[in-house]
């Protein structure tokens, strides 16, 4: 009895131990973690959009002043800034006075100039950006003059009469530049920059007028010279 029961001890065991077998092996096993999904790229402005686009103001200093540097740039320029170029109209007003004695004299020049700046190399983040530069403008000079000197005449009666001499010139202008400059981006909206290129000036319609007396003059003038120019611009917008 005693070894039958071992027998059957014997079985039950060993059908436990297969089952148990059996159903580790039937058990599914836990899954892997899936990879995270990278994130998302960032919506906005891309490597090449180092700036913000829309209305452009900037402002213009030139580094020379020489006098045939007068009237050949503007001093402001108000228009656009798209991603990769930028139009606008340019303001230059120049005024000079002399006085020295009873004699004085004023020189004032104002033109307009339409310009354009387009963009031929930026950097990675788009902040540093060269550019060429060119524009083709239109101007007014005027030069009044005043002299103490005198014309008097007398007249039969003895009466005398005296006249100051003075006079004015006026004469128009177009200006044209051709340059190549650039620009660092210190934030989207505010940049500062540097050009330099070739100025010219060429003058038609001269006209004078003397104590009265106008008279036009069939004759023209150029000049042409170098330039260098800082600039500061600021772009309202996004």
């Amino acid at each position: 009895m005693k070894l039958g029961n071992l027998l059957v001890s014997g079985v039950i065991l060993a059908g436990v131990t297969t089952a148990g077998f059996a159903h580790a092996e039937e058990a599914p096993t836990p899954a892997s973690a899936a990879p995270s999904a990278p994130n998302p790229a960032p919506s906005g402005a891309s490597a090449s959009d180092g700036h913000a686009t829309g209305l452009m103001v900037q402002a213009r200093v030139q580094s020379q002043a020489g006098l045939l540097s007068l009237g050949g740039g503007s001093g402001f320029l108000l228009g656009y800034q798209g991603s990769a170029f930028s139009l606008g109209l340019g303001l230059g007003l120049t005024r000079v006075g002399v006085s020295a004695g009873g004699n004085s004299g004023s020189l004032t020049l104002l033109q307009l100039n339409p310009t354009a700046i387009v963009d031929v190399w930026h950097s990675a983040d788009g902040r540093a950006r060269a550019n060429l530069v060119g524009s083709v403008g239109y101007g007014r000079a005027s030069l009044s003059a005043t002299t103490s000197n005198q014309d008097c005449t007398t007249n039969g009666a003895g009466n005398t009469t005296c006249t100051t001499q003075d006079g004015t010139a006026s004469a128009s202008f177009i200006p044209v530049t051709i340059g190549f400059g650039g620009d660092y981006f210190l934030s989207r909206n505010f940049a500062l920059g540097a050009e330099f290129g070739l100025q010219a000036l060429f003058v038609t319609g001269l006209s004078s007028n003397s104590s009265g007396n106008t008279s036009s003059v069939d004759a023209s003038a150029n000049a042409q010279f170098g330039y260098g120019a800082l600039r500061a611009t600021f772009v309202l917008g996004d």
